[in-house]
């Protein structure tokens, strides 16, 4: 190779690279409204959560929900709910089984990650999965 024609390919090399794709960045936690992503769509509004100053609040997929966090103040990404508090309404009994199982693992997560406009929050009872909202993810 030509010691002239080095430069132009690491230029070209350096391009190619700068030109690749990247991941989006995360969405804030807090304020957002997180849609919980279910295996199969659910008739009626699906659960979601938004978080923020210490609370959250959203809908479990049958009843309103509301809770306290504690969330680490050096980004370690653990965080801990207080009992989560939901409406007595009665509902489909697949929706309150969902409704049950998605507070359950809400209930026992101690850390989350967020990549591009997904959360994963994780805990003793599982993993809920959870992305922005639609509308969210356009600001």
């Amino acid at each position: 190779m030509n010691f002239r024609a080095a430069p132009l390919a690491l230029a070209l090399l350096t391009a190619a690279c700068a030109m690749t794709q990247r991941e989006p960045p995360p969405r804030p936690f807090a304020a957002t409204r997180w849609d919980v992503v279910l295996e199969m769509p659910l008739a009626g509004e699906a659960p979601w959560f938004r978080f923020g100053d210490g609370r959250v609040d959203g809908f479990g997929g049958c009843n309103a929900v509301r809770a306290q966090y504690l969330q680490d103040s050096v980004g370690a990404r653990a965080i801990a709910l207080r009992r989560i508090e939901t409406g007595g309404r009665s509902c489909d009994p697949t929706a309150k089984a969902l409704e049950s199982r998605v507070l359950a693992v809400l209930q026992s997560v101690s850390s989350y990650t967020i990549t591009g406009d997904t959360m994963r929050m994780s805990g003793s009872a599982g993993t809920i999965v959870l992305r922005a909202h639609p509308e969210e993810a356009k600001r």
